[in-house]
C-alpha cells in the first residue's frame, strides 16, 4: 500500500479562501469544492444540495460562493455530513449550519468531540509520517492542535444508514473512531474522508491516523464497493474505475 510523502496532497498549513471559486462537476450532481486545505463536496438530490465537510474555519464564503455559482440559494443545502472531527473538515460547520440551517450529521464516535463535549485523542504518527506531518504542521506534539467552533450534531448516523440526499453511510474507524464514508450507489461515487487521499492521481492510504491497522481495514471495506469515482478529502478525486484501483492498492501492499 503506497505511503504519504511530503508530495502527499496534504496542505492543512493554509487557510486562505478564494471566494470566487467555482465549483467542478465530477458527476451528474456531484461536485468538487477544492479549498486550498482540504476537499469540499456538494451533491443535488430532488432539488436540495447535500454537503461533504466544510474546510478549516473561514472556509463558509468560498463554499456559499460556490453554492451560489451553481445557481442554488444557501437554504437549499439541508445537510452536512462530517466525515470526521478534524478541523480541515469540521472548520467551517458552525458558521455553514447558523447561515443556511443545514442539519450537521456525524457518527456517534465523533459526535462529542465535534459538540465541543470532549478532547480529541492525536494521531499515532509512524515513522514515515512524522517528518509530513512536521513539514505540514510544525509543532506535532500536541496533535491535533486547537478545534474550530463547537457545532451541534443535528443527527447521527450509523453504519448503513441513509441520509436525506441519499447518501449510504460507510462507518471507518481508523483515521478517527467516528470515521464515514459516503456511497452514492447510483452514481458510482464514494466520499473517502481522509481514510484514502490521491496522489499523482492514485490512491493512497491516508496519513495521520487515530490506528493504522483499523485505518488499513477502513480502505479494505471500502475497496468492496462498487464506484467509478473516490472523493477524497486531499488530492484530486479519483475518477475512473476508482474501486478498482483502491483495490489494486490493497493487493500491491
Amino acid at each position: 500500500m503506497r505511503k504519504p510523502d511530503a508530495r502527499g496532497a496534504h496542505p492543512l498549513s493554509s487557510s486562505k479562501m478564494d471566494s470566487t471559486l467555482r465549483p467542478e462537476r465530477l458527476a451528474e450532481g456531484v461536485y468538487l469544492v477544492p479549498l486550498q486545505a482540504s476537499n469540499v463536496y456538494v451533491w443535488e438530490s430532488d432539488g436540495l444540495l447535500s454537503m461533504v465537510d466544510t474546510g478549516v474555519p473561514g472556509s463558509a464564503d468560498a463554499i456559499l460562493a460556490a453554492v451560489d455559482a451553481l445557481g442554488r440559494t444557501p437554504e437549499a443545502l439541508t445537510e452536512i455530513l462530517l466525515t470526521h472531527f478534524h478541523r480541515d473538515h469540521t472548520g467551517s460547520a458552525a458558521e455553514l449550519a447558523r447561515r443556511t440551517g443545514a442539519r450537521v450529521v456525524a457518527h456517534p464516535a465523533d459526535a462529542a468531540i465535534v459538540e465541543g463535549r470532549e478532547r480529541p485523542p492525536g494521531p499515532r504518527l509512524t515513522d514515515l509520517e512524522r517528518p509530513l506531518a512536521e513539514l505540514l504542521l510544525g509543532d506535532v506534539a500536541n496533535l491535533p492542535g486547537p478545534q474550530p467552533e463547537a457545532v451541534r450534531i443535528g443527527r447521527l448516523v450509523e453504519d448503513g444508514e441513509l441520509t436525506a440526499g441519499g447518501g449510504q453511510i460507510v462507518a471507518i474507524p481508523g483515521h478517527t473512531r467516528g470515521s464515514i464514508a459516503v456511497l452514492l450507489p447510483e452514481r458510482g461515487v464514494l466520499f473517502t474522508g481522509d481514510s484514502i487521499a490521491s496522489t499523482d492521481s492514485a490512491p493512497i492510504l491516508g496519513p495521520f491516523n487515530l490506528d493504522t491497522a483499523d485505518a488499513v481495514a477502513a480502505v479494505r471495506k471500502q475497496a468492496q464497493l462498487d464506484f467509478e469515482i473516490a472523493c477524497v478529502g486531499h488530492g484530486r478525486p479519483i475518477v475512473g474505475s476508482a474501486s478498482r484501483k483502491v483495490l489494486a492498492m490493497i493487493r500491491s501492499s
